[in-house]
């Protein structure tokens, strides 16, 4: 990709906002990358950057004061803006990008998209893919990017592990099936899933349950569709950078796929979007003509629905708490309320409650309500939602979900809480 615009290296030095000047390059149309600031001169030098911004100095975290630029890097003679004496606003990148640096402003979503299809078409030639349909972003863009590239050449996988929130198995087989044209593979494994978890509480131990018989009913799958030859990971680049320090612990590691690539014999890897951030990965999406319902979902966990179903996970109230999760999320939606939200949803917190219906006693699941602003999913506050919405929202749930009784709403920001409860 950088060979074929213009690139600005951004050094990270460890800084609390290590994607912010990088976010801030890409939104001028210059493609950017970057690299820890103890990267060989080799690695540097190999993305042919035109300048460097050193993300550095007080206002980048305490982590990165004392932290020299290796001599090797300096001596590119490269010109430089150095964050420790900068802002990193959109004037001074500007002002440094385009008018002292005179760099092209033409890496746009187009022009990825056009790159891109291009790229994918050279490497896979007339090789078979195989695609893991989580209905997420990430995966989405991938399947819409590998049609429009190979066409028919594409197969997606998705396997419904009963966890999945009301009505997006159907919405994931209309879009990508109906609406795409898409060769999808769908597997309704919800009794399968359910069977493994039998008298499972432990938030864990459900995580890796959800996981391995995820790849075990993936592999089978793959296996019937006979020779594949390339396989696909919805890798993205917060992924890579964050896993990418040299002589330093990582924040993550690559998770997209887990184990799969090990377990069946694939002839390589395709990553489309590895080095879009989440909001550019969104972008393409809907130019690519994938609905707003999809390009603007909301972070899900793998396991879905498994971890915020408390206690041992059944098909009676995993289907209570979609119906609950989905009155929430509809109401959020009719009152504008979602906009003010990165992330809400409800918990079945497999406590039960005495209440009254029709003059009778009822004991009854109570039902929690969750909403939060973040940036960087790193803190979040909870979103001052009006009593007035939240009466008529638990009203509702209450009195059309059978099963639920009371509902309650969650106000405690992270930290010191998770956004999720399990």
């Amino acid at each position: 990709m950088a060979k074929k615009h213009d690139c600005v290296v951004v050094l990270d030095f460890g800084a609390i906002n290590a994607q912010l000047a990088a976010k801030a390059v890409r939104q001028l149309n210059i493609y950017c990358e970057v690299l820890p600031y103890s990267a060989k001169v080799e690695r540097i030098q190999a993305l042919r950057p035109k300048a460097l911004i050193y993300q550095r100095g007080a206002a980048c975290g305490e982590r990165t004061l004392g932290r020299e630029v290796p001599a090797e890097t300096a001596r590119l003679g490269l010109p430089v803006l150095d964050l420790a004496t900068a802002a990193c606003d959109a004037a001074t990148l500007t002002d440094f990008l385009v008018g002292t640096c005179r760099l092209s402003q033409d890496w746009t979503i187009d022009a990825f998209i056009a790159e891109t299809v291009a790229d994918l078409r050279a490497q896979i030639g007339d090789k078979q893919v195989l695609l893991a349909m989580s209905g997420g972003v990430d995966s989405s863009v991938c399947a819409a990017l590998l049609h429009r590239a190979v066409g028919d050449q594409l197969t997606c996988v998705f396997v419904d592990h009963g966890c999945m929130r009301k009505d997006e198995p159907r919405q994931i087989a209309e879009v990508f099936r109906d609406q795409f044209g898409i060769h999808l593979v769908s597997i309704d494994a919800e009794a399968r899933f359910l069977a493994r978890l039998v008298g499972v509480t432990d938030p864990e131990a459900k995580r890796k349950i959800i996981g391995e018989e995820f790849i075990r009913v993936f592999e089978e799958e793959a296996r019937k569709l006979g020779e594949l030859d390339y396989f696909v990971q919805g890798t993205i680049y917060p992924d890579i950078i964050e896993s990418g320090w040299e002589g330093g612990k990582a924040v993550k590691a690559h998770h997209n796929v887990g184990g799969l690539p090990e377990r069946i014999d694939f002839k390589g890897i395709v990553e489309p979007v590895k080095y879009l951030f989440k909001d550019e990965v969104c972008k393409v999406g809907e130019a690519l003509g994938i609905p707003a319902a999809i390009t603007r979902r909301q972070p899900f966990p793998g396991p879905g629905l498994g971890v915020r179903c408390l206690g041992e996970l059944t098909k009676e109230k995993l289907d209570i708490l979609r119906e609950a999760d989905a009155v929430f999320r509809a109401a959020m939606d009719a009152r504008g309320y979602a906009a003010q939200a990165n992330q809400f949803f409800a918990v079945l917190t497999n406590v039960q409650s005495v209440g009254v219906a029709n003059d009778e006693r009822t004991y009854g699941y109570v039902i929690c309500l969750r909403a939060v602003q973040t940036l960087d999913f790193m803190t979040a506050k909870v979103v001052p939602l009006p009593v007035e919405f939240l009466i008529e929202v638990a009203g509702e749930i209450a009195t059309t979900v059978k099963g639920v009784n009371r509902v309650v709403y969650d106000i405690t920001n992270k930290p010191p809480s998770t956004i999720e409860w399990e």
